[in-house]
């Protein structure tokens, strides 16, 4: 199978680890892309994206909880579940970038991005074994760290393909299959993990489905080749993997910030959820599972529907930003309905209204970065683990900040206050330049 070829200049030098410009830094050949994405890229990415979001959530959702009750006592078993799940959290916040780096250096015959697309899944398998076979609170430790680690090099390899392989005027659209997966996944894992009785089976299981997808569409499109081996990597350039340089590019830069304080209003009903329902709604514990299930459901039922559509949308306009701020503020109300809410049903309507604007934002927000990437295009897998970041920080961040609000003011106080930041991140993005 042919594959697009480009070059990288090997004595330029991406100095403090920022994106490299058109003149200085690496060269690559201009853009190449096809007037339209091949059918089985445009079939094929999501689908690989949702298998490994399934392989992935599936022990976050249940495995871990149920492997770490197995190996502990009644009394440790929640400080063993925090240690693992905090660590991994760690783990994959630090991944993503870091493999899209390598990804972005990858000079291997096969591509750019196809060796992380098979290794990373492959290895994840294996790390799912290790999770389900595990017999101390060290082994599930391991084990979830290479899952992490893993999937995460297979996950920025894999969304870095959509700039690689999509011209701007269907990013859009695409972003819109791609902001689909994750909820698909979440809903995949959920069902398939409530099949077995035992962790290995539930851990596993989903894993051999997403690596088979991931696997399958590695070998259905054309990658691209960097043909010149780049300057090996020294740890200014490590750590450089980890952010990029506003002053050089501010319209990612605010762009960054944005999808930052969205996240963070929407990180503060989707973690304290579970304890809304049982503290300010009074609703019995027995019950409060089942509830998330519900409120999980809707949220992802909105997030579907209007991610395509939103995508869609944005490519027919032309237009990203206005449908950014547009979708962020509907996420944000729908927490100001769950902060208001008197009853559970109050509550599902908010969580449908926020999966509604979350499903728009996620994918307009994808192709609004990929329009700001530089045009040498030689650090886009780099680039979108940075934005991983934007995505994942609050979730360790919204828990250090909301005791002292929740104390001050409720769960309400906290749904408030982030939908008010999720509203300064949405005004923030009309700060960028040069696309509408």
């Amino acid at each position: 199978m042919a594959e697009k070829t480009i070059s990288q200049d090997p004595a330029a030098s991406a100095a403090g680890g920022a994106l490299a410009s058109s003149n200085a830094g690496t060269a690559v050949s201009s853009p190449d892309w096809p007037a339209k994405a091949p059918r089985a890229y445009v079939i094929g990415m999501p689908i690989a994206s949702a298998g490994l979001w399934m392989a992935v959530l599936a022990p976050a959702l249940v495995v871990l909880a149920i492997k770490v009750a197995e190996i502990t006592t009644p009394d440790t078993r929640a400080g063993a579940l925090s240690l693992v799940a905090g660590v991994g959290a760690l783990v994959a916040l630090l991944a993503n970038p870091f493999f899209g780096r390598l990804s972005d250096r990858t000079t291997s015959r096969f591509g750019m991005r196809k060796p992380w697309i098979v290794g990373g899944s492959l290895i994840g398998l294996a790390s799912l074994f290790l999770l389900g076979s595990a017999t101390d609170v060290n082994g599930v430790l391991l084990a979830w760290v290479l899952t992490q680690l893993s999937f995460n090099a297979a996950l920025a390899a894999l969304v870095a393909t959509l700039p690689d392989q999509a011209a701007p005027a269907e990013r859009g659209r695409l972003s819109g299959l791609i902001g689909m997966t994750l909820p698909v996944g979440l809903v995949a894992a959920a069902f398939l993990a409530q099949l077995f009785d035992n962790a290995l089976q539930m851990a596993v299981v989903p894993g051999i489905i997403g690596t088979v997808l991931a696997i399958a569409f590695a070998f259905t499109f054309k990658d691209r080749v960097l043909t010149d081996k780049p300057v090996p990597l020294n740890m200014r350039e490590i750590l450089g993997s980890f952010y990029f340089n506003p002053r050089a590019y501010p319209g990612l830069g605010w762009a960054w910030f944005t999808k930052f304080l969205v996240y963070i209003g929407y990180c503060a009903s989707l973690l304290y959820l579970p304890y809304f329902f049982i503290d300010h709604l009074k609703v019995a514990e027995a019950d409060v599972t089942a509830l998330v299930f519900q409120a999980t459901l809707v949220s992802s039922a909105g997030t579907v529907l209007t991610s395509l559509a939103g995508g869609w949308i944005s490519d027919r306009i032309g237009k990203r930003k206005a449908l950014v701020i547009a979708s962020a503020i509907i996420i944000m109300l729908g927490l100001i309905v769950i902060a208001t809410s008197t009853t559970t049903s109050q509550v599902l309507v908010g969580q449908g209204i926020a999966g509604l604007g979350l499903g728009c934002f996620g994918a307009v927000d994808v192709a609004l970065i990929a329009d700001l990437l530089p045009a040498n295009q030689s650090e886009n897998a780099k680039t979108f683990g940075v934005f991983n970041i934007a995505q994942a920080l609050p979730q360790s961040l919204v828990p250090a900040i909301a005791f002292p609000v929740i104390t001050l003011g409720g769960y309400p106080a906290l749904f408030i206050g982030g939908a008010v930041v999720g509203i300064i991140g949405a005004v923030l993005v009309t700060r960028i330049k040069g696309v509408k």
